[in-house]
């Protein structure tokens, strides 16, 4: 597992890309934690398809 200070998100938490407009948003659809670095997260975008970015480079919704 990782030693990375923010938790993981859960399935089906919203979030941003930062990189890319706040007005385009993505849904996690799954976790790998297995590396020790930056845990890579995959995610459905809104826009369509999908890709694996880095938890550190995401914005996630206030609970």
């Amino acid at each position: 597992m990782t030693t990375s200070p923010t938790p993981l998100p859960a399935i089906g938490v919203r979030c941003w890309r930062d990189v890319i407009s706040p007005s385009t948003g993505a849904t996690v659809l799954s976790l790998d934690a297995s590396g020790p670095e930056d845990p890579m997260v995959e995610l459905g975008y809104d826009e369509g398809g999908g890709g694996w970015w880095p938890l550190s480079t995401l914005v996630f919704a206030a609970d």
